[in-house]
């Protein structure tokens, strides 16, 4: 006995409208992503390499420098970043002792970077401060 399916019987499958158009923007969305993926990386490893340098003249307080701000007391600077632990967002320029994030209102103590109101609820990420003799300049590495 032959138990084979003769050729007539089998189809073809043919692939339909709606499935191509899924799998081609799947594709598309893919690649999209990995795009993204690829300038996020390459920005991040270009900020993470990022130094500034300020004279030893920095006022006490605060000062106010974009990507990230300086505290100074006395002999000491802190440096922290002003992205917002909650959301990301820039914490705007203030002249007070508290810092407040303008996307959702949270609100950091300026000299410690710990959050005194939510709904953040990590501290501001602390940045590497150092003061260079040579120099005679406070260095802030991202």
């Amino acid at each position: 006995m032959d138990f084979r399916i003769p050729y007539q019987m089998v189809k073809p499958q043919v692939l339909s409208r709606k499935i191509f158009l899924r799998l081609l923007s799947a594709l598309i969305t893919s690649f999209f992503l990995w795009i993204w993926y690829r300038i996020n990386e390459y920005q991040f490893k270009n900020d993470s390499q990022l130094e500034f340098r300020h004279n030893d003249d920095i006022p006490g307080g605060l000062s106010y420098f974009g990507k990230y701000y300086l505290f100074r007391q006395e002999n000491s600077v802190t440096a922290f970043s002003t992205t917002c632990t909650h959301a990301g967002c820039r914490i705007g320029k203030t002249y007070s002792s508290v810092l407040q994030c303008g996307c959702h209102g949270s609100q950091f103590e300026a000299s410690t970077g710990i959050p005194l109101r939510g709904p953040a609820y990590k501290p501001l990420q602390k940045l590497d401060c150092q003061f260079d003799s040579k120099s005679g300049q406070w260095i802030v590495r991202m």
